[in-house]
């Protein structure tokens, strides 16, 4: 950094640098408004909202999937009990048709286990229905719940959608202000003390040019010393300002 620095200020008129330090300070400030303003339009609260309200409608359409595939079991596993009990029916029907024509007591005997064992898993089959019926009028009415749930989600959803793409709309419309105010600052400041501001921005995460407040520097925030301030303030005319502390370019 040194070195590209040494490189831009030779043959350069550091008393006109001086007087350029400014502007160069307003170009900063704006800077470091665009930089605010990026993370401002990451962290808006309109977009955590918006999070939020999509996760609540994934998790509530999640649920209905999972009410459906329960509703759907259930109906299948109704449909192949209404199967079996109309095998039931037909068993029921030929052992009673053969019954009628056995002589012999132990075959009468047989075929009379045969019904009794038939109607009970026809009884057992009944009793497994009228619960799964049960189940199924509660998933219906569940999901009709959760399909009002999903449509009020939905418009939530819409809103918060549409109150972040306003928020957006804000951002850049401040961007849009402030490159044009950029551009216009940095067109009066020479091009080669604005490469030597950017080498040193880029080096940084603190401003790379601040004023003195009192014996502060509004970069780092760190008081100066007496002896520091007394040494900025015997500076000849050619020579920069800069913080002993972080190496900013002060603006006394």
């Amino acid at each position: 950094m040194r070195k590209a620095i040494a490189e831009l200020r030779s043959n350069y008129n550091w008393h006109a640098l001086v007087v350029a330090l400014q502007p160069l300070l307003e170009l900063q400030k704006i800077d470091t408004a665009l930089s605010q303003l990026v993370h401002r339009q990451a962290n808006l609260e309109e977009r955590k909202v918006l999070v939020a309200q999509k996760a609540t409608l994934a998790a509530t359409e999640s649920e209905n999937l999972n009410a459906k595939n329960e509703l759907a079991s259930a109906r299948a596993e109704i449909a192949a009990l209404e199967a079996a009990n109309k095998k039931c029916e037909t068993q029921i029907a030929k052992y009673s048709q053969q019954l009628k024509t056995v002589i012999a007591p132990r075959e009468a005997e047989a075929l009379q286990h045969e019904i009794e064992t038939v109607r009970a898993e026809r009884s057992t089959n009944d009793d497994k229905e009228l619960l799964l019926l049960e189940t199924s009028e509660r998933l219906e009415q569940h999901l009709q719940q959760l399909a009002e749930k999903i449509s009020a989600q939905s418009l939530t959803v819409a809103t918060a959608t549409a109150t972040l793409n306003e928020a957006l709309k804000i951002c850049d419309s401040d961007k849009k202000a402030l490159d044009e105010k950029r551009l216009a600052v940095a067109g009066a400041i020479d091009s080669k003390l604005i490469k030597l501001y950017d080498v040193k921005r880029t080096k940084r995460t603190t401003p790379a040019v601040a004023d003195l407040h009192g014996s502060k520097c509004q970069s780092c925030h760190l008081d100066l010393s007496v002896v520091e301030l007394s040494a900025l303030k015997k500076l000849g005319a050619d020579e920069l300002a800069e913080c002993p502390n972080c190496d900013c370019y002060l603006v006394l």
